[in-house]
C-alpha cells in the first residue's frame, strides 16, 4: 500500500504539505504557511493541522523542501514542536530557513544541503532532486522512488528559455524518468488558467530598465524579497545608471545579505548597496530603493512611504514607482488604494496592469502541458492551487490522453491511496483544521477566538456591572453600564438610561437560582440592545456581591 496525503495547498494557495507514506515509512514534502485574509482578525500566519503527522511521526524519514517561499517553509519552525526529522533541501532555501529556525530558538537543528540530482535514501523511498526555475533561486522538483514505482512532483515551476543570469533548465531529466515509467505526476496548478507561456525574465529585465532610464528622480522599486534574481537584476540597473541602492523593509533587510553571502547575488552587483540611514546624502537621481510591500500589506515599507508615515522616505513629484509583482486576490483592493495615494503625490506609477515589470513564477498552461507530455505519467495529480485550478488542471491533463479514471482531484485530507499500481482510489477525507497562530508564534489560537473576534468587530461588547447585598441578593446601586464598539454613548445617553432603568427592573425582579443569575443579565441584556439597535452585541456582566 502507497498513500498520498496532502495536507495543505489543494483546495487553496498556500500552506503547501503533502504526505507519502507506506506501511514503514513516511515523507514530508514541504510545510508551508498561508497568509490571514482580513477576516481573520489579529492572526499572523496560518499553519496545517499537524495531528495527522503525530500519528505516525515514528516513522516519518525525512522533510524534503522544494524552495525557499514561506507557503513551502515558513511552518517548519512549528513542525518541529510536534516531531523530529531530518531536513533535506537546496543551500539557498536551507540557508533562508536556518534563519527562521534561529528565531524561532532553533538554531541547532541540522539541515542536510543537497545537489540537483543528488540522490538520498530515505527508508524505502530512493530521491532525486531536479532543478527548476520558479521566482525563487534554487527551486528543486523532487523524484521520489517508491517500493510501487516511481512520483515526481514538479514543485512550483515554470519552463523560461531565456532566464535571467541562469542556466535554461530544460526537462530532460524529466524526459529521462518518463522514459523509464512514471507512476504518478504531481503538477503545480497556480497558472493552469492562463494559456500560452509566460515571459522570460530576460525580457522583464529589459522592460523594467527602459522605465528606470526615463526617471528623472528617485526610483523605488517594491518586488517580493525571495525575488532574488529580480532584485539582481535591480543591482546591475543601477549600477549601469550611476544610482545608489537602499533597502526598506525587514524581510528584504534578511535576505539579500543571505543571498549575498551564498553567492546568489555577486559581490559586484551588491556594490551599489548603502544603508538606509544614509539615504539623506544621495540626490534623488542618483537614488534607487528596493521595497517590501508590492501587495500594500499593512505597516510594510511601500504602503508607508504611501501615506507618508515612512520614517526616511517620502515620495516626491517625478518619481518613479514600480510594483514588481502581481495583484494576489483579496489584495486588490488595498493595492488600488496604494497605487491612487502614490498617484496623488505626483509619482509615476508602473505596475503588471500598465508595463511588463512581472512575470509569474508559474507555469501557463502550455507550459504544464509540456510537463505533462515529458513526464508521461500514468496517474496525475494536480496540486498547489484553488480548487477550480485543480479540476481545470484534471481536464487538461486528460487531453494529454491521461485516462479520465487514472486522473484524481484531491483536497487537503484526502488521501489517494495505490493499493497497486492497476487499483488507486480516494480514501475517506480527514477532518482537518486550519491552526491560527499570532503573537509572533507563541500562539494557536482556536477559531471560537476568531468568531468571537468577528463578533466584537460588527456588534461590539457590552460591559454590565451590578453590586449586590451579599446575603439578600438585592442590589446596593443603579447598574453601571459601557459599551465598546456598539455606538456612541454620548449621542445615545438616552438609550443608555433606558437600558439602565430595563436591567435594573430585571435584577431587581429575579427570583431564579442564585448561580444563574449573570446568565439571567447577560440574555435580557443583549435582547433588550437587540431591541433597540438591530445587533447583539457581546455582554458581559460582572457580579459584585459585598
Amino acid at each position: 500500500m502507497l498513500q498520498i496525503t496532502p495536507l495543505g495547498g489543494l483546495g487553496q494557495i498556500g500552506m503547501n504539505m503533502m504526505v507519502i507514506e507506506t506501511a514503514q515509512d513516511a515523507l514530508i514534502i514541504d510545510c508551508g504557511v498561508m497568509f490571514p485574509e482580513s477576516k481573520n482578525l489579529g492572526v499572523d500566519l496560518i499553519i496545517p493541522d499537524f495531528s495527522y503527522l503525530q500519528k505516525i511521526k515514528h516513522k516519518v524519514r525525512a522533510l524534503l523542501l522544494t524552495h525557499g517561499h514561506e507557503d513551502h517553509i515558513g511552518a517548519v519552525p512549528f513542525l518541529l514542536n510536534h516531531l523530529q526529522t531530518k531536513i533535506y533541501g537546496s543551500r539557498f532555501t536551507l540557508a533562508l530557513l536556518k534563519h527562521k529556525l534561529t528565531e524561532h530558538g532553533k538554531s541547532k537543528t541540522k539541515l542536510h544541503v543537497v545537489q540537483p540530482h543528488e540522490l538520498i535514501q530515505a527508508g524505502c523511498f530512493k530521491i532525486e532532486f531536479l532543478q527548476v526555475t520558479h521566482s525563487i533561486v534554487d527551486g528543486m522538483g523532487i523524484a521520489i522512488q517508491t517500493p510501487m514505482g516511481t512520483m515526481i512532483h514538479t514543485a512550483d515551476f515554470k519552463l523560461d528559455d531565456h532566464p535571467y543570469h541562469g542556466r535554461s533548465i530544460t526537462l530532460q531529466k524529466f524526459k529521462e524518468y518518463g522514459k523509464k515509467g512514471v507512476l504518478l505526476l504531481m503538477s503545480d496548478s497556480t497558472n493552469v488558467e492562463r494559456e500560452g507561456k509566460a515571459l522570460s525574465e530576460t525580457k522583464i529585465a529589459h522592460e523594467i530598465e527602459k522605465i528606470c532610464k526615463t526617471a528623472k528622480k528617485k526610483i523605488i522599486f517594491s518586488v517580493f524579497a525571495t525575488n532574488i534574481r529580480r532584485i539582481e537584476q535591480m543591482f546591475e540597473i543601477a549600477l549601469r545608471l550611476n544610482r545608489k541602492v537602499v533597502l526598506s523593509g525587514r524581510s528584504l533587510e534578511t535576505n539579500v545579505p543571505i543571498a549575498i553571502q551564498e553567492g546568489f547575488i555577486s559581490k559586484k552587483a551588491a556594490s551599489v548597496l548603502m544603508d538606509l540611514d544614509d539615504l539623506d546624502a544621495l540626490e534623488p537621481k542618483k537614488t534607487m530603493i528596493i521595497c517590501t510591500g508590492s501587495q500594500a500589506e499593512e505597516r510594510s515599507a511601500l504602503a508607508r512611504i504611501a501615506i507618508r508615515e515612512h520614517r526616511l522616505i517620502q515620495v516626491e513629484k517625478e518619481d518613479c514607482v514600480i510594483l514588481s509583482s502581481r495583484f494576489i486576490p483579496g489584495n486588490e483592493k488595498a493595492i488600488s488604494d496604494l497605487l491612487n495615494n502614490l498617484c496623488r503625490q505626483g509619482a509615476d506609477v508602473y505596475y503588471d496592469k500598465v508595463a511588463d515589470v512581472h512575470v509569474s513564477g508559474h507555469a501557463h498552461a502550455s507550459e504544464l502541458r509540456r510537463m505533462i507530455g515529458a513526464v508521461k505519467p500514468k496517474y496525475f495529480l494536480p496540486v498547489h492551487g484553488e480548487y477550480r485550478h485543480l479540476v481545470r488542471h484534471s481536464k487538461l491533463a486528460q487531453g494529454m490522453k491521461i485516462k479520465k479514471e487514472n486522473v484524481f482531484v484531491c483536497e487537503n485530507g484526502e488521501p489517494l491511496i495505490f493499493h497497486d499500481v492497476n487499483r488507486v482510489q480516494k480514501g475517506q477525507k480527514m477532518n482537518l483544521e486550519r491552526v491560527f497562530v499570532e503573537n509572533e508564534g507563541l500562539d494557536d489560537l482556536k477559531l471560537d477566538v476568531i468568531r468571537n473576534r468577528k463578533k466584537l468587530s460588527f456588534s461590539g461588547i457590552v460591559f454590565v456591572c451590578l453590586v449586590r447585598d451579599k446575603k439578600t441578593k438585592k442590589l446596593l446601586s443603579p447598574p453601571y453600564i459601557w459599551t465598546m464598539g456598539v455606538f456612541d454613548e454620548v449621542q445615545h445617553a438616552a438609550f443608555l438610561k433606558k437600558a439602565h432603568h430595563y436591567i435594573f427592573q430585571v435584577a431587581d425582579q429575579y427570583a431564579g437560582p442564585s448561580t444563574d443569575f449573570s446568565e439571567e443579565v447577560r440574555l435580557q441584556t443583549r435582547r433588550f440592545f437587540k431591541r433597540k439597535t438591530g445587533k447583539k452585541p457581546i455582554v458581559k456582566p460582572i457580579v459584585i456581591d459585598i
